[in-house]
């Protein structure tokens, strides 16, 4: 039988919808072969620039070889950005790439990504509802309505995004504390709560909130403090009182390793940014070997696959469906079949690969003329 070739790498920069934006808010990536099966992937995060890296870098390194052959692939596009930097957008942009390679993979193989990296028949993904903010609700009643709302649906895990920090002193902070401690009313004991601060907070503005995190049972405080103090994560982590959470914004798996000796204990990468799928479970491997769990940030498809097959992966990360499409759920119209929640899960479709069909509407909608 004749080896299948990669024909063809094609990378689609679909433009911001929300105004005042990154010009570019996703790039979904195709990779075709002669068998006439074609791989997709995306990149995350905002990737301005990584879809020239994808068809002027990526894809001469590509064209012409075994698309089954994932991780020299992998490492020869990593090994490529060597003079750019082996960080930021060179490796968003490897991880639609590898991930287009892994959903190729199991098209060719007529399977579930999720069987071909340890998973079984399990198919149903815990998710928490993460979209819990003051930030873009008129007050705080619409807030907590949502809350109770999402309880309705059957969440039994929710993350509520701080909106005040350092600068807004303890007025600012007694407003958080106060509304984490109406969601939890609405949530009740046994639901879980997390916290991001998504970086917003200083050392000692966090070190007040932890106490009553902990008071609430907070599951995780998520990137308190920007991520390259790690002294500070160090500190927090000696405290004790809420386990540390962190990683969305890290790129391979090398600053993971100072994560956990940092102190964190919940491993966030985004595996359409830190390297892919491949990369991902290398992560979840050095999470393994500290008996830490990773709890991958921003879940689509591709991150249900691996919480799927990896047993230190216990939840993901769920932003419900919106119209209009804010910036980084534009994944919702140019890749279809992204599962909604049921009942505080999703079930992972029984389709080969990653389980998306590409909608060639919505690409030509939002794609971008941002001269990439």
């Amino acid at each position: 039988m004749a080896v299948m070739r990669i024909t063809r790498v094609r990378a689609h920069s679909l433009r911001n919808p929300d105004p005042g934006r990154e010009t570019v808010a996703l790039v979904v990536v195709e990779i075709g072969t002669d068998k006439g099966l074609t791989g997709l992937g995306s990149v995350g995060g905002f990737p301005v620039g990584a879809a020239t890296i994808i068809e002027r870098q990526f894809a001469p390194l590509l064209v012409g070889c075994d698309p089954t052959d994932i991780e020299t692939h992998w490492e020869r596009c990593y090994a490529s950005l060597n003079r750019q930097g082996l960080r930021g957008t060179g490796v968003m942009a490897l991880s639609g790439v590898d991930l287009a390679l892994w959903d190729l993979l199991g098209k060719s193989l007529g399977r579930p990504v999720a069987s071909l990296i340890g998973g079984g028949p399990t198919r149903r993904v815990p998710v928490y509802l993460s979209s819990l903010s003051l930030s873009g609700r008129a007050d705080r009643q619409a807030l907590l309505v949502d809350v109770a709302e999402g309880r309705r649906r059957g969440f039994t895990s929710f993350k509520y995004f701080t909106v005040h920090g350092s600068a807004h002193g303890a007025k600012g902070r007694q407003i958080e504390l106060e509304v984490l401690a109406e969601i939890r009313s609405i949530i009740g004991p046994d639901a879980d709560l997390m916290v991001d601060a998504h970086f917003g907070w200083d050392l000692p503005y966090a070190r007040r909130m932890l106490g009553p995190l902990a008071d609430m049972n907070a599951v995780w405080l998520e990137n308190p403090i920007p991520i390259d103090d790690l002294a500070g994560y160090e500190a927090l982590a000696r405290d004790g009182a809420v386990p540390l959470a962190a990683g969305e914004s890290e790129r391979t798996r090398f600053p993971f390793i100072s994560l956990l000796n940092a102190g964190v204990y919940y491993l966030q990468p985004d595996v359409n940014r830190v390297g892919g799928l491949t990369e991902t479970l290398r992560i979840c491997g050095l999470a393994a070997s500290h008996h830490r769990p990773v709890a991958p940030h921003q879940g689509w498809l591709h991150t249900w696959h691996l919480i799927a097959a990896r047993a230190n992966c216990p939840i993901g990360e769920y932003f419900p469906r919106r119209d209009p499409l804010p910036g980084n759920a534009l994944i919702w119209a140019a890749l279809e079949g992204e599962p909604e929640a049921d009942g505080g899960h999703v079930t992972i479709p029984e389709r080969p690969g990653f389980g998306w069909r590409l909608n060639a509407h919505a690409i030509a909608s939002y794609s971008s003329d941002a001269g990439e």
